[in-house]
């Protein structure tokens, strides 16, 4: 888990990015307020993720799998940029787990974890 740091900022960078996006694509008054908001709910779900969660998996395949799934169901709230932090904790995971035997449910939770990222973006650039 010594990448745990790096994969942490990582998603907290991406979720950032994404959520700026979404804040002040528009023409709010308090775009930056709302942004600030977000980031600050990124980031506490960015500590969980990879301070509780992460370390408390003990079956990393099945661990990685269903943080996941957990992130593409979050996508429903897309705008607080929690999907992006769990996809990158499931990477994280499944990306150890590969390490130690390559399986099919690694390779389940990466395509998930991408495919969660990538409709982030879609929706932070388009919805």
């Amino acid at each position: 888990m010594s990448r745990r740091v790096p994969f942490a900022l990582g998603s907290l960078v991406v979720s950032a990015i994404l959520t700026a996006i979404g804040s002040f694509r528009g023409d709010d008054d308090h775009a930056w307020r709302q942004w600030l908001i977000v980031l600050a709910i990124a980031a506490v779900a960015t500590a969980i993720v990879f301070w509780v969660i992460v370390p408390r998996i003990g079956n990393l395949d099945r661990g990685a799998l269903i943080l996941a799934i957990v992130g593409a169901v979050t996508i429903i709230v897309f705008w607080t940029g929690v999907p992006v932090v769990i996809a990158g904790g499931a990477t994280l995971l499944a990306l150890d787990a590969r390490e130690r035997a390559a399986t099919g449910l690694s390779t389940a939770a990466l395509v998930t974890a991408a495919l969660t990222v990538i409709a982030g973006i879609v929706l932070a650039v388009f919805g």
